[in-house]
């Protein structure tokens, strides 16, 4: 049997955290969580994952620069940033390579989008 895809959810608010977990695992992931960038990254220097889904707006530092360090890591990991603010992301999400999507959040867009992301990962391994 294939390993689930490992997804990193990465957002300071504990309820989303745990929403989007559950959600991942019931789409049939594996899903770590982290509550800041920092720690985030920690764990990817601990473990390998096909997806990082992360808040844009977080204490200590905005998603756009967490997906940098991340490209930094891994060129080729899947990445979905969710948004409620109003800032222009789409040309930075063209520059990174990460799927914007706004709050108020729609579960089946981000389902598709996460399965996206996993089948390009897989097809790319």
């Amino acid at each position: 049997m294939l390993n689930p895809p490992r997804v990193l959810v990465i957002d300071d608010e504990r309820l989303i955290r745990g929403l989007l977990a559950e959600l991942l695992t019931v789409w049939g992931c594996e899903a770590d969580v982290a509550a800041s960038g920092t720690e985030g990254l920690a764990l990817l220097d601990l473990k390998s994952y096909d997806l990082v889904l992360t808040d844009y707006v977080m204490p200590g530092s905005t998603g756009v620069e967490l997906v940098e360090r991340v490209r930094s890591r891994d060129q080729g990991i899947g990445v979905i940033m969710l948004t409620g603010s109003e800032a222009d992301l789409e040309s930075e999400g063209r520059r990174l390579g990460f799927t914007l999507l706004h709050k108020p959040l729609q579960i089946d867009r981000l389902e598709t989008a996460v399965k996206q992301l996993l089948n390009h990962r897989q097809i790319e391994a």
